[in-house]
């Protein structure tokens, strides 16, 4: 948290506290002990803290530059390296454009929020969050470097509803601590309406998201398909025991094509999803995660779109096609600021089309070493290995170190 010394903190707060009836030192030590007060609770990672009548506004973020090293690359222009920095099955590249390694840098991974809480009535209050990063626009690499801030979350909290956009419910509540997610990561941030109820140790969630259908062509090319009718549905359970948390979640969702381009007739098709995570406290600090993940037109849920949800056949019919995901993470504490990450991830799929050129399967390992030499200042060296398969048994491998240094403030 960003301070000042008390004098300054008198000149911006006296006029709030100050009243003609009283004697001006004994607000002096009043405002003092207040200040005090505010500074030990701190209640929220912010670099300010603002308050108009009853609504609180916090300010913070962190500020990020990641190192990428990479054997094997994608030959896209520099500044144009968005699948040079995240890691996933999709950026595996099967034709390296005779780029065998490639160092990049970025500070694009920076973020900048701004969160408010405003205390209602009932006690219970209404808390918003609007984050920002800068992957909106490619940049140059030439002179400026120069990247446009995009969008992350937007949402309102109240009374366990949540309204607006972020992640799914359907994204994993234990994440292993690797710098970079392995194979199956399931991430999706979306627009939704969902309710939340804790109970004793456990919560239910219920969610209605934003719809959206990625569709193989009988080609064998992926497309982008608008056209569903209702919202997909999220149930998620969690619970948490002294020694692990898991969570559970369930997910239906409709497929529909409607009189596209690639088809003149109308058709739809039910698909449903589940993912399972646990955090298992193991030895004093350890931690063992474990995750696995899998349905019957999950698509663009798992894997950033690696396998699609459905296929278009020659009879302009829509096939869910199955896929699944699995991963397993070790963290051990070397000691209270140095830790070791390990992680292996695993996806696969049973093309339904017979094309040799598709995907049918991936994984990657990740080591990693986290340093915290200060609070909220992180030094992190990881090493991933990764391997993509097609439905003809080619392999095709990529090898990454990344070095971040970041600061959350």
């Amino acid at each position: 948290m960003l301070t000042y010394n008390k004098h300054l903190k008198l000149v911006l707060f006296l006029p709030l506290f100050l009243q003609a009836d009283e004697n001006l030192s004994q607000y002096i030590m009043n405002l003092e002990e207040r200040i005090e007060v505010l500074e030990q609770e701190n209640k929220s990672n912010n670099i300010l803290n603002f308050q108009s009548m009853n609504t609180h506004v916090f300010l913070g973020g962190k500020i990020t530059l990641d190192s990428t090293y990479l054997q094997t690359a994608n030959g896209k222009e520099g500044g144009n390296n968005s699948s040079d920095q995240f890691f996933n099955a999709n950026n595996i590249p099967i034709n390296s454009k005779g780029e065998e390694s490639e160092l990049s840098l970025t500070a694009r991974n920076s973020k900048f929020w701004i969160k408010t809480r405003t205390n209602q009535i009932n006690a219970k209050p209404l808390m918003t969050l609007l984050e920002f990063d800068f992957w909106g626009s490619n940049g140059t690499e030439t002179n400026s470097n120069s990247h446009n801030p995009r969008l992350r979350h937007a949402y309102i909290l109240y009374n366990g509803w949540t309204i607006g956009q972020t992640n799914s419910l359907f994204v994993e509540s234990f994440k292993p601590h690797t710098l970079l997610s392995p194979v199956d990561d399931v991430f999706m941030r979306q627009p939704l309406i969902s309710y939340k109820q804790s109970f004793n140790k456990n919560s239910l969630a219920l969610s209605f998201e934003q719809a959206e259908s990625v569709i193989m062509l009988s080609t064998g090319a992926k497309t982008t398909i608008n056209d569903e009718q209702f919202p997909d549905i999220i149930l998620k359970y969690e619970h948490a025991l002294q020694w692990s948390n898991y969570s559970l979640a369930l997910l239906a969702r409709e497929l529909r094509i409607n009189q596209e381009a690639q088809s003149t007739e109308t058709d739809s098709t039910f698909a449903y999803g589940l993912n399972f995570t646990t955090h298992i406290h193991t030895y004093q600090e350890d931690t063992l995660t474990l995750g696995m993940v899998g349905g019957k037109g999950i698509g663009r849920y798992m894997a950033t779109s690696f396998f699609p949800s459905a296929v278009l056949n020659d009879k302009g019919k829509l096939e869910a096609q199955f896929s699944w995901g699995t991963h397993a993470s070790y963290e051990h504490w070397l000691r209270k600021d140095l830790r070791v990450n390990f992680a292996i991830g695993k996806i696969e799929t049973d093309p339904i089309l017979a094309l040799e050129s598709i995907d049918k399967s991936a994984w990657s390992g990740h080591i990693g070493l986290q340093y915290n030499p200060l609070k909220k200042f992180l030094l992190a060296l990881e090493y991933i290995h990764g391997e993509r398969v097609l439905q003809n048994n080619n392999t095709y491998s990529v090898d990454r170190l990344y070095l971040r240094t970041s600061y959350d403030f």
